[in-house]
């Protein structure tokens, strides 16, 4: 299982110019989930957690097939009590907390977004990206209700035929903003944590994040999606558009996918702090590389000339490593065209019928990889070497 998942930490998501050191952080992150938490290397199994609770309050007015009454629900500071959170149950009962009782219906569900807050690291949830430091004291949490529309009790948490489960559903912050694409900004990057418990024929899960209110400028989301897990739940069921960043759903067959607005003020923003955590999350910890003063412009960075190479200038000055061709097909990422150790484009990257090419990755030994879309549908992958700088 482990050769597995290195080789798949090798992908590459295309739809970006980032370095491969960058890819591979982001898709460790997800691939640590994809499989649901037996999959789960064993270093990071408190990354993504079920937290089991007993049932304890009888709500009032149910209905006769068990599910709560139409309109009432635990209150998120309920949901955290049930699940032994006292102290998180304290922030969604504070100043900083917001009511949302947003609800929307999608197949045979709906989904009830509930309630927001922020605060400490509360729920015990610990991350690597910290180091030996003290965890961060602006995590966000929020909690979603899930319920058959038809009023039926949604399956308990032991049972093996629940329709919904962290194996076949997901929830994750998304930001609308350009500079904020959906495979770089979501639970698996931003230090997530999910937790569900089933009271009174209701599911209700409760997600923390490190801090989206950090960027409340850039339009936060939350994303729900019922059929389908992993990072190909919110690639595959949500499109984003490069140039405004707007975000909208797109089911895929047999999912339901709903998208909700964070209500969360825009004026609460910390540019600063967020671009600590795009560090984080991104970069490994290490600041982003920032633009060039007028009197450092005599030095040209290396990965800025290879990020502005055409293919031709990369065939011209490089010389071929290798180069293969293949055919789209099925896998674990879903339909793409699938190549060497664990690589994978998506064909949303390519209009079909039309012959196109495109330098996809680069790192700063000079390595650059080509990709050609030709009009049969197949792809040619070549990585060629440039004079490293």
């Amino acid at each position: 299982m482990k050769k597995i998942y290195n080789e798949i930490a090798k992908m590459d998501f295309p739809a970006r110019k980032i370095a491969k050191e960058q890819q591979a952080r982001i898709l460790e992150r997800a691939m640590e989930r994809i499989d649901g938490q037996c999959a789960i290397p064993a270093r990071r199994r408190p990354r993504f957690r079920w937290k089991f609770a007993a049932a304890a309050v009888a709500l009032c007015g149910l209905c006769a097939g068990g599910v709560a009454a139409a309109g009432y629900f635990l209150s998120p500071a309920q949901v955290a009590d049930q699940m032994e959170q006292t102290e998180l149950s304290t922030l969604f009962a504070g100043p900083d907390a917001v009511e949302v009782q947003q609800t929307q219906q999608g197949g045979n569900y709906t989904v009830t977004l509930l309630g927001l807050t922020s605060g400490g690291n509360v729920t015990g949830y610990w991350s690597s990206d910290w180091g030996t430091g003290a965890p961060p004291a602006d995590r966000s949490y929020a909690v979603v209700a899930v319920a058959h529309t038809d009023g039926t009790p949604m399956a308990a948490l032991d049972d093996e035929k629940s329709e919904v489960s962290l194996d076949n559903s997901m929830v994750s912050p998304l930001l609308a903003a350009p500079d904020c694409p959906i495979f770089e900004y979501n639970i698996f990057t931003m230090n997530g944590a999910r937790y569900d418990i089933v009271e009174d024929g209701v599911r209700y899960i409760l997600v923390e994040t490190d801090s989206v209110e950090a960027f409340a400028d850039k339009d936060p989301q939350l994303a729900v999606v019922l059929g389908q897990s992993g990072l190909p739940a919110l690639t595959g069921n949500y499109e984003q558009d490069p140039a405004t960043g707007a975000i909208t759903p797109r089911a895929e067959e047999g999912c339901v996918s709903l998208l909700f607005d964070l209500p969360i003020d825009p004026s609460r923003a910390d540019p600063e702090r967020a671009q600590e955590l795009r560090d984080q999350w991104l970069n490994g910890g290490e600041t982003a590389p920032q633009e060039a003063q007028p009197e450092q412009q005599g030095e040209e960075d290396p990965l800025a000339l290879l990020g502005g190479m055409t293919p031709a200038q990369v065939r011209a000055e490089g010389v071929l490593q290798s180069s293969g061709t293949v055919s789209i097909s099925d896998g674990i990422y879903g339909e793409g065209w699938y190549y060497g150790e664990g690589g994978f484009v998506a064909p949303i990257l390519f209009e079909e019928g039309v012959e196109q090419e495109q330098v996809v990755s680069y790192t700063s030994e000079g390595e650059v990889e080509l990709l050609t879309h030709h009009a049969d549908g197949t792809l040619t992958v070549e990585v060629w070497q440039l004079p490293a700088e």
